[in-house]
């Protein structure tokens, strides 16, 4: 491509910009005829034509006036990468990420992007953090939704040398979160220095719950409204259970999925849907009030790296906009990828108990995921409906019967009055 000298792009600049303003409804604000741009050393020109081009930044191709560097650079770039931030902070990472043009020295041709979980060029312009090697693309890391709001906030009007003194930054004081806990101890035991709380006040009990060290029926947690097991802690008046990891929940978390602080909530008696999983709760329940926003228990707890027995390889949460369905349901929600193939699986999915008890079935089941014979023909025999048999679903082995995971757990995770 033949690079204009200064003068004579400030020519055309000045001919065709107000010309291409008039023509294709540009707004004049969209259209500086020069910028300083935090993505580069030099100041950025408008070139004044619609031109055919591959942005330096990005490597997409461009069909409109691009901005190029007024110091013979041969820098090409959109008008949208020309406006990335220098710097930006995710909610899943620690560290700001800095922009760079390329990774020295990565010669990695299967790189991913720790936010969508897809391939990435490290040969252009990428968002990276050196400390942790953690790469992510340009629209993944500038994902509104994903950005951590206070900190990009404290940025603005930064210069480079205060944004480099801001790297030291460490996620707004989130430890300080987790030592927010949710109980009164009101009497332990133990010796040697290590002592268990044996009775407690819980936010979400009128009374005294005391710690069960056996478990003699089968009871569902009132917290993450899974099934439970000892040590937990119980309302024997009101058969009120809870885990022992239920009761010692933080008040307060960040989490991957919201850029806000999440308050822990007693949803009961009323029903909220989670945003993870999209799944009805009465359980405990983080939410931002100001967004309208809830996640039950068992989806704040899932970590963004899973290893889970439906798959072989790891999975990591993703970020993607992108609409992709479930391998082990074929429905569409937030999803964890492989990081190596093509599997997908979604919250709700990736949270399903490993057993599960049916109200009207004596036996467990047990969540299977491949199907062992060469039937033709597979249906659910609670609802006698067909279903896929590439799907994941429940298996009783002492009857070979087989259920839909929507059967068996339904479409809501209510606390054991509706089990």
């Amino acid at each position: 491509m033949t690079i204009l000298l200064p003068s004579i792009m400030a020519l055309i600049t000045l001919a065709c910009v107000r010309d291409a303003v008039n023509a294709y409804g540009v707004h004049h604000a969209t259209v500086a005829p020069t910028i300083e741009s935090e993505i580069h050393d030099h100041p950025l020109t408008l070139f004044g034509k619609l031109i055919s081009f591959t942005c330096d930044c990005c490597d997409k191709e461009g069909n409109s006036m691009p901005y190029l560097c007024g110091r013979n650079c041969g820098f090409w770039v959109h008008h949208n990468c020309a406006s990335l931030p220098r710097m930006v902070k995710s909610i899943r990472h620690k560290h700001p990420l800095n922009f760079t043009n390329s990774i020295e020295g990565d010669d990695s041709e299967q790189r991913l992007c720790q936010l969508c979980v897809k391939m990435v060029d490290t040969n252009h312009g990428v968002y990276y953090c050196s400390r942790c090697n953690y790469v992510a693309h340009l629209d993944c890391a500038t994902n509104k939704e994903g950005m951590d709001e206070t900190f990009m906030q404290k940025l603005k009007g930064k210069d480079p040398i205060e944004s480099i003194i801001m790297l030291e930054y460490e996620d707004l004081s989130f430890d300080g979160f987790t030592k927010e806990i949710s109980y009164i101890v009101k009497r332990t035991e133990g010796e040697d220095k290590i002592e268990m709380a044996i009775e407690i006040k819980h936010f979400g009990h009128e009374h005294d719950l005391k710690l069960t060290k056996e478990l003699e029926n089968y009871v569902i947690c009132d917290g993450c409204i899974q099934p439970i097991f000892p040590p937990f802690y119980s309302c024997a008046q009101c058969n009120f259970f809870l885990h022992k990891s239920c009761v010692e929940l933080p008040t307060k978390m960040r989490h991957p999925l919201h850029q806000h602080p999440l308050i822990l909530r007693l949803r009961r008696p009323k029903l909220g849907m989670c945003n993870a999983c999209s799944c009805l709760s009465n359980g405990l329940t983080y939410v931002c009030n100001a967004c309208n926003f809830s996640l039950d228990v068992s989806c704040s707890l899932m970590p963004e790296r899973l290893t889970h027995d439906g798959h072989k390889h790891l999975l990591i949460f993703s970020s993607s906009t992108s609409t992709e369905k479930c391998s082990a349901c074929n429905s569409e929600s937030k999803i964890f990828r492989c990081s190596k193939c093509e599997f997908i699986l979604n919250f709700k999915y990736a949270t399903l108990p490993h057993t599960m008890k049916y109200e009207q079935h004596e036996h467990l089941f047990t969540l299977h995921y491949t199907v062992e014979d060469n039937s033709s023909e597979y249906y659910c025999d609670i609802c006698e409906a067909e279903r896929d048999a590439k799907n994941w679903f429940y298996y009783c082995v002492d009857c070979d019967y087989l259920a839909h995971p929507h059967c068996i757990f339904g479409y809501a995770k209510i606390d054991k009055e509706d089990f």
